[in-house]
């Protein structure tokens, strides 16, 4: 079940508090932050990156998080249920996440949540 909401008093985030969408992106706030090896992390509110959808008409992707390590590698995080992993959608999404962070030597990390 989804539960929106702000996460408060953020160790890591550039921000003291953030939103989060579900109970699943608050819960992986709260791993991100409490990580030694994450210097700063905050959500992606910007960034959009084009792909094209499954029915050919333009989309603009916007990931979750963007996390930056104690030694400078930047990743881009995606919180997913691995319900939607099979939709076409999601599909090009992640794969035009992936092409980002790899013309750009970051990372790209799919989130899910093991049950």
């Amino acid at each position: 079940m989804s539960e929106k909401g702000i996460l408060h008093d953020l160790k890591r985030g550039t921000r003291e508090s953030e939103p989060y969408d579900s109970t699943w992106e608050r819960d992986y706030m709260l791993l991100i932050d409490a990580d030694a090896t994450v210097k700063r992390w905050e959500r992606c509110r910007s960034l959009k990156i084009p792909y094209t959808k499954a029915d050919g008409k333009r989309g603009r992707y916007n990931p979750d998080f963007i996390v930056e390590r104690e030694d400078g590698q930047k990743e881009l995080h995606e919180v997913k249920g691995g319900h939607l992993l099979a939709d076409a959608d999601t599909q090009r999404k992640l794969a035009a996440g992936e092409a980002f962070c790899r013309s750009r030597k970051m990372v790209f990390k799919i989130i899910m949540r093991r049950k």
